[in-house]
């Protein structure tokens, strides 16, 4: 039977964009990757749905007939789930371990997708 563990992704995943310079080919020149910042490597899933959020928020800004209104709520409900499933993750850390303080981790986990979860097979 597998049993299901977290594991903190430490290594991260090369932008295939770039691939891992940080620069792309423009008219203008090499420009600033703008899927990785420049950096190289894809950011923690946290800061890509910030980023996307982001760019929803900029594209619908001046958007009539309330859809503009609408967007900002929504993603402010968005930041707000996000914010108290952190939370959440991070007391369910000091409770002692148990199998519901483990199921409070991995549900708050599938929502933020702070950790990579990894099967672990029993002997």
């Amino acid at each position: 039977m597998a049993n299901e563990s977290t594991r903190d992704v430490h290594a991260p995943e090369q932008c295939k964009s770039c691939h891992g310079t940080g620069d792309v080919a423009s008219e203008y020149g090499p420009a600033q990757c703008p899927d990785c910042g420049g950096a190289g490597y894809l950011p923690s899933a946290h800061v890509l749905v910030e980023w996307r959020a982001r760019d929803i928020e900029r594209a619908h800004a001046g958007a009539g007939g309330g859809t503009g209104g609408d967007v900002r709520w929504l993603l402010a409900e968005l930041r707000r789930s996000r914010d108290a499933l952190t939370e959440i993750a991070a007391l369910a850390q000091e409770l002692d371990e148990s199998p519901i303080s483990a199921r409070i981790r991995f549900a708050a986990n599938r929502g933020l997708r702070l950790y990579e979860v990894v099967s672990e097979e029993k002997s």
